[in-house]
Order: structure tokens, then C-alpha cells, then sequence
């Protein structure tokens, strides 16, 4: 686009009717994701989280993703800061960056009058006058080599003083075959205490025994399954009924599935089991993995 022969002042109001434009539509986009994440649509397209969604689907980085959906999520819980949004005193950032700082609803909401119309560097030094804490340090990963990454990380002394006692134990020093061996050592406890990937006898069922899913069943089912079995991620894996209990299924091998928690909510949702509003209907249960609890 050419604009060399627009008059100055022609451009200085186009300019800034587009940023007035900008704001809304970006305050639409939030509203969108809002209700998209509502209904957990993204598991629609084997996606297994809003996040990737909004980073592979929409294009967005990782960073303005996270940004969005920060403020989708907080509109609905605080629709006052709409009309700052769209009017620019309250950047996408700075609700991050003060999301970020504390979980606390009504400090938030104490800190995001503090920081509007504040830029985030201002908005940083806002905070730590705040409440105190240096600013969240990120992970970040940069690639090397085709099967290697350089990876920054913020480590608790209690956390390198184990990774030193580890590295002693083992008489290792290289740092990617310790931590191998101890993500390997975590995965396996993670698959015997809450996938139930164990030979002991089976805990007794609960007083609902036909809604119960019992530790061999679960134990079949992940061997089978292992991810979730629509979008194929493994963040919070839940035992789900692929015909639920509420409509009769029934709790065996070959109706127990492994999915995501966000397409386990949908699911519920195509099969009627969450009312328009969002909330679980009362003759429905349901179950994690994590907590291996009944199933339903």
C-alpha cells in the first residue's frame, strides 16, 4: 500500500480511526474465543487446548495467544474492564502481567485499576511496588541441532541442591542424561500411582458399584490408549464412558476411553450433559485419571 500521496492531515486521522477499529475488533476476537472456549469447540478440530488453537490454527505466537486468552477469560468473570479495553486505557499485556502476579479476584481487580493507562514496563514496576515479587522469569527454548534444544530455566535452590544430590548418586555429569533419568523415574510413578499401571490387587469398589471404573479396566485402557484418543494430546487425561453412564453405558474396557479434559468437555457438551449456561447437569459424573476416581 502506497500512502505517499495522502495529505498529512488525511493520515493522522485514518491512523487513528484504524487503531479505534484495531481495539474493536481485537475486544470481538476476545469475545469469540470467550464463547469458543465455552463450548470446548477447538476439540472439535483435535485441537486440545484454546491455546493451541489460537497458535496453530489462528496464527498467533505463543505469547500474543496467551495474551488473548488471559482476557477472554477474565471479561467474563469482570465485564467492567470491557469498555477500557476497547478504549485502550487497559492493554491485553498489562491484564497478563497482572494476572500473572496474582490469583487473588479482588486484588486483581485492585491492581488493574492501578496499572491502566500505564505501559508494562511502568505496569512491572507497579506490581513489584505491590506486592514485593521480582517479575516471573520465562522458560525459553532455542534449537541447536535437529534432536537438541538449548533451554533457560529458573530453578528454587531446593531444586538444584536435588539435581546435585542426583548427580552425585549417579557419578553423571552430563545434565540431559540425569534429567532423563529422572523424568523417566517420575513417568513411571505417574503410571503406577495414577494410571493404576500396577499388579496389586485392585481396591475394593465404592457403594455405586456400577457408575465405579475399576483399577483393571483402568489399567487396559491406558495400555491401549495412552493420549487422548480424539485430539491425541496428554495433558489431563480423563477415563471418560463413550456412551455415558447417564445414558446407560457401561463402565468396561471397551467403553472406557482416554480423553483431554477440554474434549472431555466437549463431549459432554454434544452429548447433552452440560446445560446451555455451562454447568454440569446433576445425574452426571465424571472422573480424572490424576485422581483415579469413579468414572462417569
Amino acid at each position: 500500500m502506497k500512502l505517499n500521496h495522502v495529505a498529512n492531515k488525511t493520515l493522522l486521522v485514518d491512523v487513528k480511526n484504524l487503531v479505534r477499529v484495531e481495539r474493536e475488533s481485537t475486544l470481538q476476537i476476545l469475545f469469540h474465543l470467550k464463547e469458543i472456549d465455552r463450548r470446548k469447540l477447538f476439540s472439535d478440530l483435535k485441537y486440545p487446548s484454546l491455546f493451541s488453537y489460537c497458535v496453530k490454527e489462528l496464527g498467533y505466537s505463543e505469547s500474543a495467544a496467551q495474551r488473548r486468552i488471559v482476557a477472554a477469560r477474565l471479561i467474563g468473570k469482570m465485564p467492567q474492564i470491557v469498555p477500557k479495553i476497547e478504549k485502550g486505557s487497559l492493554s491485553l499485556s498489562n491484564i497478563s502481567a497482572v494476572i500473572n502476579a496474582t490469583k487473588n479476584p479482588e486484588e486483581q481487580k485492585f491492581f488493574l485499576q492501578e496499572v491502566e493507562g500505564l505501559s508494562r514496563r511502568e505496569c512491572d514496576h507497579k506490581i513489584f511496588e505491590l506486592t514485593g515479587k521480582e517479575k516471573e522469569v520465562k522458560e525459553t527454548k532455542e534449537r541447536v541441532a535437529a534432536d537438541k534444544m538449548k533451554v533457560a530455566i529458573v530453578l528454587k535452590d531446593e531444586t538444584i541442591m536435588l539435581i546435585d544430590h542426583l548427580k552425585a548418586m549417579l557419578g553423571e555429569n552430563d545434565m540431559d542424561e540425569i534429567l532423563k533419568f529422572a523424568m523417566t523415574a517420575g513417568i513411571e510413578k505417574v503410571e503406577k500411582e495414577k494410571f493404576k499401571q500396577t499388579k496389586g490387587r485392585n481396591s475394593p469398589p465404592p457403594a455405586d458399584v456400577k457408575r465405579y471404573v475399576s483399577v483393571a479396566v483402568k489399567r487396559e485402557v491406558y495400555l491401549r490408549d495412552k493420549k487422548c484418543t480424539h485430539c491425541g494430546g496428554t495433558y489431563r487425561l480423563e477415563f471418560d464412558h463413550r456412551k455415558p453412564f447417564a445414558l446407560g453405558g457401561l463402565s468396561s474396557i471397551e467403553n472406557i476411553r482416554l480423553l483431554c479434559f477440554h474434549c472431555n468437555q466437549r463431549a459432554r457438551i454434544r452429548a447433552g450433559l452440560v446445560n446451555p449456561k455451562g454447568s454440569r447437569k446433576r445425574d452426571h459424573y465424571e472422573t480424572s485419571v490424576t485422581k483415579g476416581s469413579p468414572s462417569g
